[in-house]
């Protein structure tokens, strides 16, 4: 079969894309632009793509898989409309050709469910199982983001993210997981939900869908009275486990979430035993540079929740700690959670990017907007070992890239 992907070069895509390949099929894509590494990883595995949503990088295919971020105004997607060619989202394509016959562990969550995904697959592998996973970040141990075997098994982020143009629902609604283990509810994608209720609504949804034979495991700590609440007065089909979980950073949090995810197929202490070699994902509290006066750290964290717990552990390293936060989600850019990000502002040495002119004056008295004078009195260095801990999840506008190379003169 000849599959088109449009919008190719997202980590979901691009892995499905490959897992397609994997399988056979004749795959070809699309996307406005395709950037390392998922460019380098679309090319050692075959798959021609397109760059520019334009009406000459249209081809014809037996079918179209859609990304999330194809609006209706696409122009490929116009023409695969008017020529009524067959469509499908990503997680459909998935379960249909994949999912449906395998156990599903599905790690959900605001944030953090990379990490407790990696940590699964990594134990699995660890010890000896050879498990289906997909992951959207670049984990360091494992061969790749994703593998398809005969196992039972298959390890999924489950991400209450909406599924295509056409299907507004989570994508977390295709996976039918065996066992749904749901980390953390906060409120985020402000583009999508007006409130958190909203999204504690869509996974109350999603539990009410899950049969006898399968498990709904709840960091209890980690989401709101109200959905407790509504949890334990439903009479559900599934089993519920509320965890308790006592730990001294979100690092070891999440080892102990991935030891009871797979709990059924490895004793808790193999589990936390795999992970005393985990090496982690890219991108995740990962240090990008190390000298005896540097220490430069790359985090995904976007909501306030996630910078806090990433300050924890840079803070338990050291004292002299600059904090450059990127304001690059939906989120972020439209001002909700500024309150918090000011209470985390006032205790900390500061830069912003991509701050509004609003924000600007919010966060005045305690951060500043980054510049490119800025860089080298950030990189000056000083009698005190200096860690720079850099938290978006965008590409920091390249201010990455000039303090590295300020560092590395």
């Amino acid at each position: 079969m000849k599959i088109y992907f449009l919008g190719i070069s997202g980590t979901f895509m691009g892995n499905l894309a490959q897992i397609a390949k994997a399988q056979g099929h004749e795959v070809i894509g699309c996307d406005n632009k395709v950037y390392p590494p998922m460019s380098d990883e679309l090319n050692s595995s075959g798959i021609n793509f397109f760059q520019g949503y334009e009406e000459k990088n249209f081809v014809e295919a037996d079918i179209y898989v859609i990304g999330n971020a194809i609006s209706k105004e696409n122009t490929i997607l116009k023409e695969i409309l008017r020529l009524k060619k067959k469509i499908i989202s990503g997680p459909e394509w998935l379960y249909e050709n994949i999912l449906q016959n395998k156990k599903v562990i599905a790690v959900s969550g605001t944030h953090g469910k990379t990490t407790v995904t990696s940590m699964i697959a990594h134990s699995l592998v660890d010890n000896n199982f050879d498990p289906n996973y997909l992951i959207a970040g670049i984990p360091k141990k494992l061969d790749k983001s994703w593998n398809i075997s005969e196992d039972e098994i298959f390890v999924i982020e489950a991400d209450e993210y909406d599924t295509c143009f056409f299907d507004k629902r989570p994508k977390f609604f295709h996976y039918s997981p065996t066992i749904l283990l749901v980390n953390n509810i906060e409120y985020d994608h402000a583009d999508i939900y007006e409130n958190i209720e909203m999204i504690e609504d869509n996974f109350f949804e999603l539990i009410k869908t899950m049969p006898s034979n399968s498990r709904v495991l709840v960091n209890e700590h980690r989401v709101s009275e109200r959905f407790k609440n509504n949890l334990v007065t439903y009479k559900f089909e599934t089993k519920l486990q509320f965890l308790s979980i006592d730990a001294s950073n979100i690092h070891e949090e999440n080892k102990l979430l991935a030891a009871y995810a797979i709990e059924e197929f490895l004793p808790k202490d193999k589990v936390l035993s795999s992970l005393e070699d985990y090496k982690g994902v890219k991108r995740r509290f990962e240090t990008i540079f190390e000298n005896e006066n540097f220490k430069l750290i790359d985090d995904f964290a976007h909501h306030p929740t996630a910078i806090e717990e990433t300050i924890k552990m840079a803070t338990e390293q050291t004292d002299n700690l600059i904090l450059i936060i990127e304001l690059g989600s939906n989120s972020m850019k439209k001002g909700i959670h500024d309150e918090r990000l000011l209470n985390i502002f006032k205790n900390q040495n500061v830069c912003t990017i991509n701050a509004s002119a609003n924000q600007r004056k919010i966060f005045a008295n305690h951060a500043q907007e980054l510049t490119k004078a800025d860089v080298a009195k950030i990189c000056t260095t000083e009698t005190k070992k200096k860690t720079i801990l850099m938290c978006g999840n965008r590409n920091f506008q390249g201010f990455q890239k000039l303090i590295l190379d300020e560092l590395i003169k």
